[in-house]
């Protein structure tokens, strides 16, 4: 694994574990089929060791080499055109393979926080006083502390939040600018650089005199942190909160990410030898019967006892959503928003040869009681699609800290599922680089390998 190994708050008891080689030299041909290319041969291989439904869906490596799929794709991806088509007659929606001209973007979304190409590293409230400082950027070098309030920048001074941004977004000439901000009836003055930063995935606010604590992703490079950094961060988000008795955790809009990431931030919730999530995976070595992990806690979590409201929406997915399994099927914690996405399986990233990326769903996922969510997500509690209502309530519940869980899992299959893969066919071509890249939005990734 490429991911940087995190104290033992989370262990794995498994029949069988798992890593994907980086070697391309163990992957012999299936089958010696006259014209097959050799990204045919090697991804057809991966194929068939991992994919979860390899043997009912797979046909042989001499089917995809003169695939009608060919000429539904576009001649900028001819050389791989085989491939294509071969990825698009499996059933699964997030079985993809990506060509390589898109490896340095696909490896950027797999592994790495959003990028802000001109940022300042700090973030301002609507009253234009210093919300978030990241770890690294131009703020932090400069001495900005949360709470400073922003005077004037080049002068100019600003009545709303939008004022400022307006004014940052106008001027083109340069990225520098003399920033004014006030501290203890001070103030002082900063020249400040905009620069391209990733950004923080972890967000700690006050609400109601409840910490909230945002989580945007599960990934490993993020501001500060070039290894495991959501992990880190939350662990500095619950020391910063430590003695609260409730917090609220807002996943909305957060599309997943590494399983050994999220079940590890689950883990510091729990107490010890708390059962998170089971896991069944494919690997090379058991294609047909799954080997099963069991997650379990081997001590209780730095932030253990609290009592805990989620908050997810329809874009609360795949590891979001490995976490809301184990932090309420443990704590019976309450959900406010609306329905999550509704995925339950995860996928390895394995890189060719010639620098193609396959994505194979290898894995399916499990609550602690064996139920699986896969296709109908988590029903919130109290159902309030609007932002600042759920907030409000998901506030009442904690200061009340009472309410446990009695919704479960939806009875209607969400919307991404009930389209089938193969739509796009309808269109001029079947291959989009748009549709390849959204569906990296709900992301429970077991491994990658660049």
């Amino acid at each position: 694994m490429l991911l940087k190994k995190l104290s033992p708050v989370v262990f794995c008891a498994a029949t069988a574990a798992y890593f994907l080689g980086c070697s391309t030299d163990t992957l012999s041909s299936t089958e010696d089929s006259s014209g097959a290319s050799s990204e045919l041969k090697e991804t057809y291989k991966y194929l068939t060791e991992y994919y979860y439904l390899a043997d009912q869906e797979l046909s042989p490596l001499s089917s995809y080499v003169d695939s009608p799929y060919k000429v539904y794709i576009s001649d900028k991806y001819a050389d791989v055109a085989d491939v294509l088509g071969m990825f698009y007659t499996v059933s699964d929606k997030l079985t993809r393979y990506f060509p390589s001209a898109l490896f340095e973007q696909v490896n950027s979304a797999l592994n790495e926080s959003d990028v802000d190409d001109k940022s300042f590293g700090m973030e301002l409230d609507s009253s234009l006083s210093v919300k978030y400082v990241y770890k690294e950027g131009p703020a932090k070098s400069a001495g900005i502390q949360r709470r400073d309030t922003l005077s004037a920048v080049d002068g100019h001074s600003f009545a709303t939040l939008s004022e400022f941004n307006d004014y940052i977004a106008s001027v083109s000439s340069t990225d520098s600018f003399q920033f004014t901000f006030a501290r203890n009836n001070s103030t002082y003055q900063v020249s400040m650089t905009r620069v391209p930063l990733n950004l923080p995935t972890v967000y700690v606010d006050t609400v109601g005199g409840i910490p909230l604590i945002r989580i945007t992703q599960f990934t490993r490079v993020t501001n500060g942190y070039s290894d495991s950094g959501t992990a880190y961060e939350f662990d500095s988000a619950l020391e910063e909160t430590q003695g609260a008795k409730a917090t609220i955790l807002d996943l909305r809009g957060n599309g997943g990410g590494y399983v050994n990431l999220c079940t590890y931030m689950a883990a510091s919730l729990l107490s010890k030898n708390d059962t998170l999530i089971y896991e069944e995976d494919w690997n090379p070595s058991n294609k047909t019967n799954p080997a099963v992990t069991i997650y379990r806690t081997d001590r209780d979590g730095i932030g253990s006892g609290r009592y805990y409201v989620l908050m997810l929406d329809s874009n609360s997915a795949s590891c979001t959503e490995l976490f809301a399994a184990a932090v309420t099927e443990n704590l019976k914690s309450p959900i406010v928003g609306t329905n999550s996405f509704g995925k339950a399986i995860g996928q390895i990233y394995a890189t060719t040869s010639s620098k193609g990326i396959c994505g194979i769903t290898s894995s399916l996922y499990f609550d602690k009681n064996g139920n699986s969510y896969h296709t109908l997500g988590f029903s919130p509690d109290f159902y309030i699609p609007d932002s600042l209502e759920a907030i409000e309530k998901a506030v009442e519940l904690a200061q009340s800290g009472t309410f446990q869980r009695t919704a479960g899992y939806s009875s209607e299959v969400q919307p991404y599922w009930t389209t089938p893969k193969n739509l796009y066919k309808r269109s001029a071509s079947i291959f989009s680089e748009e549709e390849l890249m959204e569906s990296l939005k709900g992301l429970a990734i077991t491994d990658f390998v660049p």
